[in-house]
């Protein structure tokens, strides 16, 4: 009987520790996440509508450049120093990106559950084409195809990093694919502002999301859609409520990472994906 009390008490004494070390965690994502969401989103722009705009606002502000493409030109002209600090006064930005979950029918077995890359590259594809998903088994089809590309080429279905990720949506598709490295809030804001949503990878671990599985996934990808004032609007694949989820700027940037194949961590650069017409 004593022996019996005497471990009820050491559960006791666990279980209260897991609690006291948890209990902080779990309410610092509740308050950023409570307060991040709390935001009125901007009207939300197709593709061809924001680069029109985009394209009358300040083609009149760059040099012709007979060995580019007019769009490159614009795009371009959007990094430029000067051209972006003028444009940075933009306040607010929201691109018109369909969502979907990595697991569209909530099966959250594999391949679904390392499908967060797939299914980021198919929401910026069915932006730039100005679709809707379709049915969850549709959905689902549309990530096999790619996972099953990846088995017969690669020989498995793993974490990719980013340069990984560009491989496959070349060889699946015929958008150019850069990478931009580095990231910072400004940088990422003025992609934003040529009309092209950004893929990023992150350590899941760190994302304040609480609607994740067992504290977020250990590599993670999510498409960034647009900004309001500090805050970055998402669609984060990794839970059926990720559409224009909302990460502050300090919690966005501190948790992406690429994934390093060596050490097997979410810790490598903050290089994101643009995937260009």
């Amino acid at each position: 009987m004593k022996k019996k009390l005497i471990l009820v008490l050491i559960l006791l004494v666990l279980l209260v520790g897991v609690f006291i070390y948890i209990a902080p965690k779990f309410s610092r994502l509740w308050r950023e996440n409570s307060a991040s969401q709390n935001v009125d989103l901007p009207a939300a722009k197709n593709y061809q509508e924001f680069v029109t705009s985009t394209k009358e606002e300040i083609k009149n502000e760059v040099k012709p450049d007979e060995e580019q493409p007019e769009e490159d030109v614009v795009i371009k002209a959007v990094f430029d120093s000067e051209i972006a600090q003028t444009r940075g006064e933009i306040k607010n930005i929201n691109l018109n990106v369909p969502f979907t979950s990595q697991a569209p029918s909530a099966n959250w077995e594999q391949p679904y559950q390392d499908a967060c890359e797939e299914a980021s590259f198919l929401m910026l594809d069915y932006y730039y084409q100005n679709k809707k998903f379709g049915s969850a088994t549709d959905t689902e089809k549309l990530i096999n195809t790619l996972v099953d590309w990846q088995v017969a080429n690669w020989g498995a279905h793993a974490n990719l990093p980013v340069q990984e990720l560009k491989k496959l949506v070349g060889e699946n598709s015929t958008y150019r694919v850069e990478l931009v490295y580095d990231l910072t809030a400004e940088k990422i804001k003025n992609i934003l502002q040529t009309g092209q949503p950004l893929i990023v990878p992150a350590n899941g671990k760190k994302l304040a999301n609480p609607n994740f599985k067992n504290g977020g996934p250990e590599y993670h990808m999510l498409v960034i859609k647009g900004y309001v004032d500090d805050k970055f609007i998402t669609n984060d694949p990794g839970t059926r409520l990720g559409a224009d989820f909302i990460y502050t700027s300090e919690n966005l940037l501190d948790s992406i990472a690429d994934w390093d194949t060596l050490s097997k961590k979410a810790d490598g650069p903050k290089t994101g994906i643009i995937i260009r017409k």
